[in-house]
């Protein structure tokens, strides 16, 4: 399937669930939920962050006519710190020094997120934005442990933070992996439910990538992604003494 890097606002259009999630903190995710605002603008707005952006977006896209709880995982590696907090390195001369060349010391670290999406209407498109500037993003996935046995997505449930629902394992959706050059930052994620009569539960699970590096750079309607590099700049600068 092929998928354009830009739309009209109501077949793609991310905005925020809600600018309190926001200013509660600038955690590593961020949830958004369609058709608020930039539906109400109307225009063409990007689909993906772009060749400059510091975050990677996964959207999960539910075309079953169900319910559907994706859960959805990203593996990062990040610095391993020594008890007065500076980051370690790996002392490959046995000198208790830093030499130039050794390198620092680094460890997997799994974030998984539940998005449950309605079974009609805007919010069947749910999209997350993950930071991948701070620390490198090498796996992203379905499953809470990104292995095949790990239960993807849950159809059929009665409603966000209700639980419940038909159990599809991620056997045969391998983890994209940035090793592999699967994704980059700046890219957008996308994983489908869609129905499928020679499934378990009648529904299969797909991935797709929009590249950022094919983004336009100039679009009719707001860009999210720069307004909320704006939004976590001004939180920043608010919280400088």
């Amino acid at each position: 399937m092929v998928v354009g890097t830009k739309t009209r606002a109501g077949a793609a259009a991310l905005v925020m669930a809600a600018w309190a999630a926001l200013s509660g903190g600038c955690g590593p995710a961020t949830v958004f939920n369609p058709a608020f605002l930039n539906t109400l603008q109307g225009g063409v707005y990007p689909l993906t962050p772009g060749p400059t952006a510091g975050f990677i977006l996964v959207r999960v896209v539910n075309e079953t006519g169900q319910i559907v709880e994706f859960i959805v995982t990203v593996e990062r590696q990040v610095f391993v710190l020594a008890e007065d907090g500076t980051i370690q390195f790996e002392d490959t001369n046995g000198n208790g020094m830093y030499d130039i060349g050794e390198p620092l010391v680094t460890r997997p670290e799994r974030q998984t997120i539940s998005l449950t999406t309605a079974a009609v209407g805007d919010a069947t498109d749910i999209g997350v934005l993950f930071d991948c500037q701070t620390s490198l993003i090498t796996k992203i996935g379905l499953g809470e442990n990104l292995l095949p046995t790990d239960a993807a997505a849950f159809v059929g449930g009665e409603g966000a933070g209700a639980g419940g629902g038909f159990g599809i394992s991620a056997a045969g959706l391998n983890p994209l992996t940035q090793l592999a050059n699967n994704f980059d930052c700046g890219d957008t994620v996308i994983f489908r439910a869609v129905r499928s009569a020679g499934a378990a539960g009648g529904v299969a699970l797909q991935s797709l990538l929009l590249p950022g590096s094919e983004q336009p750079s100039e679009f009719s309607g707001a860009n999210t992604f720069v307004n909320y590099e704006q939004f976590l700049e001004s939180q920043i600068r608010e919280d400088e003494p």
